[in-house]
């Protein structure tokens, strides 16, 4: 029997398909992101709880052994997240990728999906698009990982807590404010909010706001952003160094040196 891989409601519970209750009854394994919720979930679909064990970031890898030792007997294990398809931004693609190392049958049961809902009601181009997930905390990284997803030039798609939306807007419009955005809170539940706009607007509207719930950001295509790499910078200041050591009729390497120095004093008095 295969390994069933299943998506569940990102909010509203009448969008459980009838495929997913009925392997909620026939599995003899679930394997879920947080054991209450799947739980929540059978009880209100009315299937009976079967065997039911936590499967997340913290633990997941040490249930590969028992998981496909069942596969390996024949029975059905199904894994869930808590919304949404296991492994995008969620628990499960360790699972995953082990049982088809081992060559079980890894069989999809589709249903509803933050990021397909999110690009579909945008009204964004979202063909060529790219998920993107939770950006980094830290600051370094995650400007590099903005910067790289907007060097795409493609339609892109964040998850982000809503505490900390209105500063991913706020960098996302400095650094591409031609582009627009729709802001999808509490897609499928009774406060959904869709909010279209560029960057820059949604960004001050958002300033003065304490959003709430589950955030999913599409921001859409638009000129590519043009990222200078080190390399780049280390040749700019070379360059920098000749055209000076020419106009001013010095030697080269003292105008170098002098530049980096300069540099030096700059992010000292920072």
């Amino acid at each position: 029997m295969p390994l069933l891989v299943a998506a569940t409601p990102i909010g509203n519970l009448q969008d459980a398909t009838p495929r997913l209750v009925a392997a909620l009854g026939e599995a003899a394994l679930i394997l879920a992101e947080d054991t209450r919720v799947a739980r929540k979930l059978c009880s209100a679909l009315g299937v009976p709880a079967p065997t039911i064990v936590s499967s997340h970031a913290h633990n997941e890898r040490g249930r590969l052994e028992g998981a496909l030792e069942l596969l390996q007997q024949g029975a059905v294990v199904l894994l869930l997240s808590d919304a949404g398809a296991p492994g995008l931004s969620d628990p499960g693609q360790p699972l995953v990728a082990a049982a088809h190392a081992q060559g079980h049958e890894v069989r999809g049961i589709p249903g509803p999906s933050a990021v397909t809902t999110a690009l579909a009601i945008s009204g964004l181009p979202a063909v060529p698009s790219a998920f993107l997930g939770f950006p980094p905390r830290k600051p370094g990284q995650r400007r590099r990982f903005l910067e790289t997803g907007l060097a795409s030039g493609m339609c892109l798609v964040f998850f982000e807590s809503a505490g900390r939306t209105p500063r991913l807007v706020a960098e996302l419009a400095e650094l591409a404010p031609d582009r627009q955005a729709c802001l999808c809170r509490e897609l499928t539940k009774i406060h959904e909010e869709v909010l279209l706009d560029q960057l820059p607007l949604l960004a001050a509207a958002l300033a003065e706001r304490r959003l709430k719930g589950e955030v999913t950001l599409v921001v859409g295509p638009g000129e590519a952003l043009v990222v200078a790499s080190a390399e780049g910078v280390a040749e700019g200041q070379k360059g920098a160094a000749a055209a000076l050591a020419a106009a001013w009729d010095l030697p080269k390497r003292d105008v170098y040196r002098a530049l980096l120095e300069l540099k030096e004093q700059l992010k000292g008095a920072s």
